[in-house]
Protein backbone atom coordinates (compact mmCIF):
# COMPACT_ATOMS: atom_id res chain seq x y z
CA UNK A 1 0.00 0.00 0.00
CA UNK A 2 2.11 3.11 -1.17
CA UNK A 3 1.54 6.83 -2.26
CA UNK A 4 0.26 7.11 1.62
CA UNK A 5 2.32 9.92 2.94
CA UNK A 6 2.33 12.65 5.60
CA UNK A 7 -1.68 11.62 6.00
CA UNK A 8 -3.83 10.95 8.69
CA UNK A 9 -3.90 7.02 8.46
CA UNK A 10 -2.26 4.29 9.65
CA UNK A 11 -1.38 0.51 8.10
CA UNK A 12 -2.90 -2.08 10.97
CA UNK A 13 -2.61 -5.57 11.07
CA UNK A 14 -5.93 -7.22 11.10
CA UNK A 15 -7.24 -10.90 10.62
CA UNK A 16 -3.40 -11.39 9.23
CA UNK A 17 -4.23 -8.49 6.30
CA UNK A 18 -2.79 -4.67 6.44
CA UNK A 19 -5.95 -2.71 6.72
CA UNK A 20 -5.89 1.15 6.08
CA UNK A 21 -7.35 2.86 8.93
CA UNK A 22 -7.65 6.53 10.02
CA UNK A 23 -5.72 7.51 12.74
CA UNK A 24 -9.29 8.91 14.62
CA UNK A 25 -11.10 5.67 14.59
CA UNK A 26 -10.76 3.18 17.46
CA UNK A 27 -8.79 0.35 16.30
CA UNK A 28 -10.73 -3.01 17.58
CA UNK A 29 -8.82 -4.73 20.55
CA UNK A 30 -9.97 -8.12 18.54
CA UNK A 31 -10.45 -8.56 14.73
CA UNK A 32 -12.31 -12.04 14.38
CA UNK A 33 -15.51 -11.43 13.07
CA UNK A 34 -17.83 -11.63 16.15
CA UNK A 35 -15.69 -8.75 17.69
CA UNK A 36 -15.51 -6.66 14.29
CA UNK A 37 -19.47 -6.74 13.78
CA UNK A 38 -19.46 -5.05 16.51
CA UNK A 39 -17.74 -2.07 15.77
CA UNK A 40 -20.04 0.83 14.69
CA UNK A 41 -19.50 2.86 11.69
CA UNK A 42 -18.75 6.43 12.29
CA UNK A 43 -21.68 8.04 14.03
CA UNK A 44 -20.69 11.81 12.34
CA UNK A 45 -18.05 12.73 10.24
CA UNK A 46 -16.75 16.65 10.04
CA UNK A 47 -17.63 18.35 6.69
CA UNK A 48 -14.16 17.81 4.20
CA UNK A 49 -13.61 19.46 0.98
CA UNK A 50 -13.96 16.93 -2.16
CA UNK A 51 -10.55 16.69 -4.09
CA UNK A 52 -10.23 18.44 -7.17
CA UNK A 53 -11.40 17.62 -10.73
CA UNK A 54 -7.85 17.21 -11.84
CA UNK A 55 -6.83 15.09 -8.87
CA UNK A 56 -10.35 12.84 -9.59
CA UNK A 57 -8.98 12.81 -13.46
CA UNK A 58 -5.24 12.15 -12.42
CA UNK A 59 -6.75 8.68 -10.31
CA UNK A 60 -8.90 8.27 -12.99
CA UNK A 61 -6.77 7.72 -15.58
CA UNK A 62 -4.46 5.24 -13.76
CA UNK A 63 -7.21 3.12 -12.82
CA UNK A 64 -8.61 2.84 -16.72
CA UNK A 65 -4.54 1.78 -17.50
CA UNK A 66 -4.99 -0.73 -14.90
CA UNK A 67 -8.50 -1.73 -16.47
CA UNK A 68 -7.37 -1.78 -20.07
CA UNK A 69 -3.99 -3.70 -19.20
CA UNK A 70 -5.29 -6.47 -17.23
CA UNK A 71 -8.32 -6.66 -19.73
CA UNK A 72 -6.63 -7.23 -22.41
CA UNK A 73 -4.38 -9.83 -20.58
CA UNK A 74 -7.97 -11.10 -19.61
CA UNK A 75 -8.79 -11.96 -23.39
CA UNK A 76 -5.71 -13.22 -24.33
CA UNK A 77 -5.35 -15.89 -21.56
CA UNK A 78 -9.27 -16.78 -21.37
CA UNK A 79 -10.38 -16.10 -24.28
CA UNK A 80 -13.75 -15.34 -22.72
CA UNK A 81 -15.96 -11.80 -21.33
CA UNK A 82 -15.76 -13.30 -18.02
CA UNK A 83 -18.40 -12.20 -15.57
CA UNK A 84 -17.15 -8.64 -15.18
CA UNK A 85 -13.81 -8.14 -16.81
CA UNK A 86 -14.97 -7.14 -20.60
CA UNK A 87 -18.43 -5.53 -19.30
CA UNK A 88 -16.64 -3.51 -17.33
CA UNK A 89 -13.68 -2.66 -18.84
CA UNK A 90 -16.40 -1.23 -21.72
CA UNK A 91 -18.33 0.04 -19.35
CA UNK A 92 -15.73 2.23 -17.67
CA UNK A 93 -14.14 3.19 -20.79
CA UNK A 94 -17.34 4.19 -21.92
CA UNK A 95 -17.78 6.48 -19.08
CA UNK A 96 -14.40 8.03 -18.86
CA UNK A 97 -15.52 8.92 -23.13
CA UNK A 98 -18.43 10.35 -22.07
CA UNK A 99 -16.03 12.90 -19.94
CA UNK A 100 -13.52 13.69 -21.84
CA UNK A 101 -10.64 11.22 -21.34
CA UNK A 102 -8.34 10.34 -24.09
CA UNK A 103 -9.88 6.72 -24.84
CA UNK A 104 -8.23 5.14 -28.01
CA UNK A 105 -11.50 4.74 -30.31
CA UNK A 106 -10.28 2.13 -32.63
CA UNK A 107 -9.17 -0.10 -29.25
CA UNK A 108 -12.58 0.30 -27.86
CA UNK A 109 -14.19 -0.57 -31.20
CA UNK A 110 -12.23 -3.93 -31.14
CA UNK A 111 -12.81 -4.60 -27.52
CA UNK A 112 -16.92 -4.31 -28.29
CA UNK A 113 -16.96 -6.39 -31.24
CA UNK A 114 -14.74 -8.99 -29.58
CA UNK A 115 -17.21 -9.22 -26.37
CA UNK A 116 -20.03 -8.66 -28.71
CA UNK A 117 -18.96 -11.89 -30.48
CA UNK A 118 -18.13 -13.91 -27.50
CA UNK A 119 -21.53 -12.74 -26.07
CA UNK A 120 -23.75 -13.68 -28.94
CA UNK A 121 -21.67 -17.00 -30.01
CA UNK A 122 -21.15 -18.80 -26.92
CA UNK A 123 -23.76 -18.94 -24.20
CA UNK A 124 -22.93 -16.34 -21.40
CA UNK A 125 -23.42 -16.43 -18.03
CA UNK A 126 -26.22 -14.37 -16.74
CA UNK A 127 -24.45 -11.92 -14.52
CA UNK A 128 -22.05 -11.49 -17.58
CA UNK A 129 -25.35 -11.02 -19.84
CA UNK A 130 -26.99 -8.13 -17.72
CA UNK A 131 -24.09 -6.31 -17.01
CA UNK A 132 -22.83 -6.17 -20.53
CA UNK A 133 -26.32 -4.60 -21.43
CA UNK A 134 -25.61 -2.12 -18.25
CA UNK A 135 -22.20 -1.32 -19.56
CA UNK A 136 -23.70 -0.50 -23.16
CA UNK A 137 -27.14 1.48 -22.50
CA UNK A 138 -27.58 2.83 -25.83
CA UNK A 139 -27.17 -0.70 -27.82
CA UNK A 140 -29.76 -3.00 -28.41
CA UNK A 141 -28.90 -6.28 -27.35
CA UNK A 142 -32.00 -8.52 -28.24
CA UNK A 143 -30.09 -11.96 -27.84
CA UNK A 144 -28.72 -11.09 -24.17
CA UNK A 145 -32.46 -9.72 -23.38
CA UNK A 146 -33.58 -12.89 -24.56
CA UNK A 147 -31.59 -14.88 -22.37
CA UNK A 148 -32.01 -13.16 -19.43
CA UNK A 149 -36.23 -13.14 -19.83
CA UNK A 150 -36.02 -17.17 -21.02
CA UNK A 151 -33.86 -18.05 -17.36
CA UNK A 152 -36.30 -16.61 -15.14
CA UNK A 153 -37.59 -19.51 -13.23
CA UNK A 154 -41.32 -20.61 -12.54
CA UNK A 155 -41.16 -18.85 -9.38
CA UNK A 156 -40.08 -15.04 -10.64
CA UNK A 157 -36.71 -15.18 -9.58
CA UNK A 158 -33.20 -15.93 -11.15
CA UNK A 159 -30.46 -18.60 -10.46
CA UNK A 160 -27.80 -16.30 -8.70
CA UNK A 161 -24.17 -16.82 -10.69
CA UNK A 162 -21.30 -17.66 -8.54
CA UNK A 163 -20.21 -14.32 -8.07
CA UNK A 164 -23.29 -13.60 -6.35
CA UNK A 165 -23.24 -17.03 -3.96
CA UNK A 166 -20.98 -19.60 -4.37
CA UNK A 167 -18.06 -17.65 -3.47
CA UNK A 168 -19.26 -15.00 -1.19
CA UNK A 169 -20.39 -14.64 1.91
CA UNK A 170 -23.38 -13.06 1.23
CA UNK A 171 -25.90 -15.79 1.55
CA UNK A 172 -28.67 -17.36 -0.38
CA UNK A 173 -31.49 -15.59 0.64
CA UNK A 174 -29.54 -12.00 -0.35
CA UNK A 175 -27.90 -13.50 -3.67
CA UNK A 176 -31.21 -13.98 -5.26
CA UNK A 177 -32.62 -10.95 -4.17
CA UNK A 178 -29.92 -8.98 -5.60
CA UNK A 179 -29.84 -11.22 -8.14
CA UNK A 180 -33.56 -10.40 -9.22
CA UNK A 181 -33.26 -6.71 -9.26
CA UNK A 182 -29.71 -6.86 -11.24
CA UNK A 183 -31.49 -8.65 -14.19
CA UNK A 184 -35.06 -6.31 -13.91
CA UNK A 185 -33.01 -3.40 -13.97
CA UNK A 186 -30.90 -4.73 -16.86
CA UNK A 187 -34.22 -6.20 -18.71
CA UNK A 188 -35.44 -2.34 -18.26
CA UNK A 189 -32.95 -0.91 -19.65
CA UNK A 190 -34.17 2.36 -22.63
CA UNK A 191 -33.16 0.00 -25.35
CA UNK A 192 -36.13 -1.58 -26.88
CA UNK A 193 -36.13 -5.23 -24.89
CA UNK A 194 -37.18 -8.11 -26.97
CA UNK A 195 -40.62 -9.55 -26.35
CA UNK A 196 -39.76 -11.92 -24.57
CA UNK A 197 -38.99 -9.47 -21.59
CA UNK A 198 -42.65 -8.44 -20.94
CA UNK A 199 -44.30 -9.55 -17.99
CA UNK A 200 -41.07 -10.28 -16.09
CA UNK A 201 -41.20 -7.42 -13.05
CA UNK A 202 -44.86 -8.82 -12.54
CA UNK A 203 -43.40 -12.44 -12.53
CA UNK A 204 -41.01 -11.57 -10.18
CA UNK A 205 -43.28 -9.60 -7.58
CA UNK A 206 -43.58 -12.00 -5.26
CA UNK A 207 -39.74 -12.70 -5.20
CA UNK A 208 -39.17 -8.77 -4.45
CA UNK A 209 -42.38 -8.93 -1.64
CA UNK A 210 -40.28 -11.45 0.35
CA UNK A 211 -38.60 -10.56 4.01
CA UNK A 212 -34.68 -10.98 2.89
CA UNK A 213 -31.90 -8.70 5.29
CA UNK A 214 -29.24 -7.71 3.23
CA UNK A 215 -25.64 -9.02 4.38
CA UNK A 216 -23.29 -6.54 1.65
CA UNK A 217 -23.30 -3.39 0.77
CA UNK A 218 -23.65 -4.13 -3.10
CA UNK A 219 -27.76 -5.38 -2.08
CA UNK A 220 -28.25 -1.89 -0.86
CA UNK A 221 -26.88 -0.29 -3.74
CA UNK A 222 -28.62 -2.48 -6.74
CA UNK A 223 -31.89 -2.23 -4.38
CA UNK A 224 -31.04 1.47 -4.48
CA UNK A 225 -30.82 1.53 -8.17
CA UNK A 226 -33.86 -0.60 -8.91
CA UNK A 227 -35.80 1.77 -6.64
CA UNK A 228 -34.74 4.76 -8.92
CA UNK A 229 -35.79 2.81 -12.02
CA UNK A 230 -39.03 1.72 -11.33
CA UNK A 231 -40.24 4.90 -9.29
CA UNK A 232 -39.63 4.10 -5.60
CA UNK A 233 -38.70 7.35 -4.96
CA UNK A 234 -38.86 7.11 -1.22
CA UNK A 235 -37.91 3.47 -0.88
CA UNK A 236 -34.14 4.95 -3.05
CA UNK A 237 -34.28 7.70 -0.39
CA UNK A 238 -34.15 5.67 2.87
CA UNK A 239 -31.66 3.70 1.22
CA UNK A 240 -29.48 6.49 0.68
CA UNK A 241 -29.69 7.27 3.71
CA UNK A 242 -28.54 4.11 5.62
CA UNK A 243 -25.87 3.83 2.66
CA UNK A 244 -24.47 7.12 4.37
CA UNK A 245 -24.84 6.30 7.77
CA UNK A 246 -22.77 2.89 7.13
CA UNK A 247 -20.00 4.86 5.86
CA UNK A 248 -16.61 4.08 8.20
CA UNK A 249 -14.39 6.42 9.66
CA UNK A 250 -12.09 6.82 6.87
CA UNK A 251 -14.22 7.04 4.22
CA UNK A 252 -14.72 3.84 2.98
CA UNK A 253 -17.27 1.08 3.19
CA UNK A 254 -17.24 -2.53 4.31
CA UNK A 255 -18.56 -5.23 1.67
CA UNK A 256 -19.96 -7.36 4.12
CA UNK A 257 -22.17 -5.44 6.42
CA UNK A 258 -21.39 -5.14 9.69
CA UNK A 259 -17.75 -5.78 9.23
CA UNK A 260 -14.76 -3.23 10.49
CA UNK A 261 -12.85 -3.07 7.23
CA UNK A 262 -13.09 -0.54 4.25
CA UNK A 263 -13.37 -2.35 0.84
CA UNK A 264 -12.76 -0.56 -2.73
CA UNK A 265 -15.24 -2.68 -4.07
CA UNK A 266 -18.03 -1.67 -1.63
CA UNK A 267 -16.98 2.28 -1.92
CA UNK A 268 -16.83 2.39 -5.80
CA UNK A 269 -20.29 0.61 -5.71
CA UNK A 270 -21.64 3.27 -2.97
CA UNK A 271 -19.75 6.23 -5.13
CA UNK A 272 -21.40 5.09 -8.12
CA UNK A 273 -25.56 5.33 -6.58
CA UNK A 274 -24.61 8.33 -4.31
CA UNK A 275 -24.16 10.89 -6.96
CA UNK A 276 -27.35 11.21 -7.90
CA UNK A 277 -27.84 12.92 -4.45
CA UNK A 278 -24.82 15.32 -4.20
CA UNK A 279 -27.07 18.19 -3.54
CA UNK A 280 -27.75 16.39 0.04
CA UNK A 281 -25.25 17.87 2.32
CA UNK A 282 -24.72 14.81 3.81
CA UNK A 283 -24.38 12.60 0.79
CA UNK A 284 -22.17 14.88 -0.50
CA UNK A 285 -19.67 15.13 2.35
CA UNK A 286 -19.01 11.25 2.24
CA UNK A 287 -19.10 11.19 -1.36
CA UNK A 288 -16.24 13.67 -0.60
CA UNK A 289 -14.55 11.66 1.78
CA UNK A 290 -14.53 8.47 0.00
CA UNK A 291 -13.30 9.99 -2.92
CA UNK A 292 -10.44 11.01 -0.60
CA UNK A 293 -10.29 7.42 0.56
CA UNK A 294 -9.75 5.75 -2.69
CA UNK A 295 -7.17 8.38 -4.13
CA UNK A 296 -5.15 7.97 -1.06
CA UNK A 297 -5.02 4.29 -0.87
CA UNK A 298 -4.54 4.19 -4.74
CA UNK A 299 -1.56 2.12 -5.79
CA UNK A 300 1.08 3.22 -8.05
CA UNK A 301 0.26 0.76 -11.15
CA UNK A 302 -3.47 2.51 -11.28
CA UNK A 303 -5.35 -0.44 -8.62
CA UNK A 304 -6.70 -0.71 -5.32
CA UNK A 305 -5.44 -3.47 -2.66
CA UNK A 306 -8.24 -6.00 -1.94
CA UNK A 307 -8.57 -8.68 1.04
CA UNK A 308 -10.85 -12.09 -0.74
CA UNK A 309 -11.19 -13.42 2.40
CA UNK A 310 -13.57 -10.27 3.81
CA UNK A 311 -15.69 -11.44 0.51
CA UNK A 312 -14.94 -14.89 -0.22
CA UNK A 313 -16.26 -17.73 1.85
CA UNK A 314 -14.25 -20.41 0.38
CA UNK A 315 -11.09 -21.49 2.08
CA UNK A 316 -8.03 -20.55 0.16
CA UNK A 317 -5.41 -20.61 3.38
CA UNK A 318 -3.52 -23.59 2.98
CA UNK A 319 -0.24 -24.07 0.81
CA UNK A 320 -1.64 -26.06 -1.54
CA UNK A 321 -4.49 -23.64 -2.71
CA UNK A 322 -1.71 -20.79 -3.75
CA UNK A 323 -2.54 -20.46 -6.92
CA UNK A 324 -6.65 -20.61 -6.33
CA UNK A 325 -6.17 -17.76 -3.84
CA UNK A 326 -3.75 -16.07 -6.28
CA UNK A 327 -6.57 -15.97 -9.53
CA UNK A 328 -9.42 -15.32 -7.16
CA UNK A 329 -7.45 -12.40 -5.39
CA UNK A 330 -6.73 -11.12 -9.21
CA UNK A 331 -10.41 -11.55 -10.20
CA UNK A 332 -11.70 -9.66 -6.98
CA UNK A 333 -9.23 -6.67 -7.50
CA UNK A 334 -10.08 -5.99 -10.96
CA UNK A 335 -13.80 -6.27 -10.27
CA UNK A 336 -13.03 -3.17 -7.13
CA UNK A 337 -10.60 -1.56 -9.41
CA UNK A 338 -13.67 -1.15 -11.72
CA UNK A 339 -15.97 0.03 -9.73
CA UNK A 340 -13.90 2.13 -8.08
CA UNK A 341 -13.46 3.64 -11.68
CA UNK A 342 -16.60 4.11 -12.03
CA UNK A 343 -17.71 5.83 -8.79
CA UNK A 344 -15.23 8.09 -9.09
CA UNK A 345 -15.90 9.21 -12.55
CA UNK A 346 -19.62 9.82 -11.36
CA UNK A 347 -17.48 12.65 -9.78
CA UNK A 348 -16.45 14.17 -12.91
CA UNK A 349 -18.88 16.12 -15.51
CA UNK A 350 -20.04 14.47 -18.40
CA UNK A 351 -19.08 16.90 -21.51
Amino acid sequence: MNEIRNLPYLLVLMGGALSVVHADDKVPAAANPAEAAKQAPAKTAEPVKPPSETELRAGITKSLGFIEREGEEWMTAKNCNGCHHMPEMLWSHREAKRRGFAVDDKKYEEWLAWAVERATDKRPGLEEAALMILALPERAAPELTKLLAAEQKPDGSWKPAGQFSGMQKRGAGDAQANAVRLHLIALSTPHPAASEAAGVQTKAAPVLQKTDTPTTMESLVFRTLYARRFGKTEDAGALVKDIVKRQRGDGGWSYILGENMSDVLATGQVLYVLQENATDPSAANAIARAQHWLLQTQRADGSWPIDITHLSQVDRSGPDKAKSFKDATGIYTYWGCSWAALGLLQGVPVK
